[in-house]
């Protein structure tokens, strides 16, 4: 981490205010699409020999207090499996005793006619952040609301993100609206995440991420592989996703 003065801000990034006062770099900091991370992600399953079962709803777990040994589907239908991994984000809670609330998130995704150039390092700000994805699109956001369920996006929302962001960088006003989106994240009364086994054998949960779901991907997944390979929570069968 380096502190920049706002001369040197501006030299990395001409299009931060002149009213900039000070800045600070993070060098090693990165970025990825969520979405495309995903895609890659399935698509690597898929590789690795995994059958994924795309808009299916699961309904409940399987099995007992003592024992989870699978899932049953919205339509009755059933997954038998030696583990069931919960990693359903803010629907966690149907599943079992966790504290999970959706705590939702309006995001704007934006995109510059004229290509990339606005931006290239991601730049972040008291409550939000301007994400540059390399192709003239950006991503900013985002709000935190405790407001449930409610996938409504609000004009009072975009007005605040474009109002806090175009302080720092003016020139996100030019930019066109490409998609206003709204989603719910995972968050427990401390938000601290809850991954580790469950109170019954065969269970194991990946929730509560809060605001860092994406960047907690790679632990979170070593830690749920950790917990799956001891031997008192699931034998050498194939492992459920709820």
């Amino acid at each position: 981490m380096t502190r920049l003065r706002a001369s040197d801000a501006r030299r990395l990034e001409p299009s931060l205010a002149p009213t900039l006062r000070l800045a600070v770099l993070l060098p090693s900091e990165q970025s990825v699409d969520p979405r495309w991370l995903s895609g890659a992600l399935a698509t690597a399953a898929r590789g690795a020999g995994a059958v994924l079962h795309e808009g299916t709803q699961v309904a409940a777990l399987r099995g007992s207090a003592e024992r989870v040994d699978g899932v049953t589907l919205a339509d009755g239908s059933a997954i038998a499996a030696d583990c069931v991994v919960v990693a359903a984000g803010a629907w966690s809670g149907a599943f079992g005793p966790v504290s999970v609330r959706p705590v939702k998130g309006q995001v704007m995704h934006l995109r510059d006619p004229a290509g990339p150039g606005l931006l290239s390092h991601v730049v972040r700000f008291e409550g939000g952040y301007l994400v540059p994805r390399g192709d003239g699109r950006y991503t900013l956001g985002a709000t935190v609301e405790e407001r449930g369920f409610d996938e409504a996006v609000t004009a009072g929302a975009v007005y605040q993100m474009l109002r806090d962001a175009s302080e720092l960088v003016p020139g996100v006003l030019e930019l066109e609206i490409d998609e206003l989106s709204a989603g719910f994240r995972p968050g427990t009364p401390d938000n601290v995440p809850i991954v580790g086994p469950g109170d019954a054998a065969g269970l194991v949960w990946a929730t509560g991420h809060y605001r860092n779901g994406i960047l907690l991907t790679p632990i979170t997944a070593a830690l749920v592989v950790a917990v799956i390979d001891e031997p008192s929570v699931s034998s050498a069968g194939p492992a459920a996703k709820a």
